[in-house]
């Protein structure tokens, strides 16, 4: 591993704190509050692709001699139990709270979710405590690793942080956490066969669709019954 790549460790840290200095001041103490509990839900959130990993392995799973167990490992393993882990505190324990009263809120506290998640996730991975086999490319992966992870947050920000002011929460819900769950999937699985070509086409597609819900985010007035 190249020394440079440990310079990433810092990425997601420096994010969340320049994030909690500019919108603390932006929003107040309470939004401050919810913003270091939505980052610490992303710490513990870890345990759940953590759990996964030991799973997979005692079940031999991550040996990925065929299509079959690298999508179940991209998808599922992976993909599934990283988006699960970050969702459940993130659904349960900070959208209900008061502070997130806007649509664009439900994408700031996804993000800061993630952001504790990538804190604790990417020194465990370069310490290979999640390995596969073949590995991935170890210094792309951690460069590209964070912001990836914040383009997921934005997707399941917007439709959990959305489904709060509309009626149909549960689909909402639902639809915020498996399509996050798919880009990192998708995500993984570029990555594991190193197919650079889909990579740049999922880098650029993604980029759009996130920036797109962060505008009709930003742009959307919440309607409490």
């Amino acid at each position: 591993m190249r020394p440079i790549t440990y310079f990433t460790l810092a990425f997601a840290p420096v994010v969340a704190f320049a994030m909690y200095l500019y919108l603390g001041r932006k929003y107040g103490k309470a939004f401050q509050k919810v913003m270091i509990q939505s980052f610490l839900a992303g710490i513990i959130g870890v345990t759940v692709l953590g759990v996964a990993k030991l799973l997979s392995t005692f079940l031999g799973l991550n040996d990925l001699r065929s299509l079959k167990r690298l999508l179940f490992y991209s998808f599922i393993t992976v993909g599934f139990a990283s988006e699960l882990g970050k969702f459940l505190l993130y659904r349960y324990y900070i959208i209900p709270k008061k502070a997130v009263d806007q649509p664009i809120h439900g994408i700031t506290m996804s993000v800061m979710t993630t952001l504790g998640f990538c804190t604790l996730a990417l020194p465990l991975f370069m310490a290979n405590f999640f390995p596969t086999n073949p590995s991935y490319p170890v210094t792309l992966y951690t460069f590209v690793f964070v912001p990836a992870n914040i383009m997921f947050a934005v997707v399941m920000g917007f439709f959990v942080g959305m489904g709060k002011f509309i009626k149909t929460y549960f689909m909402f819900t639902l639809t915020g956490l498996f399509g996050a769950a798919f880009f990192q999937g998708l995500f993984i699985f570029t990555l594991v066969t190193q197919d650079f070509k889909l990579l740049s086409l999922f880098a650029f597609g993604s980029t759009v669709i996130v920036f797109i819900l962060g505008i009709k985010a930003a742009v959307t007035e919440p309607e409490l019954d």
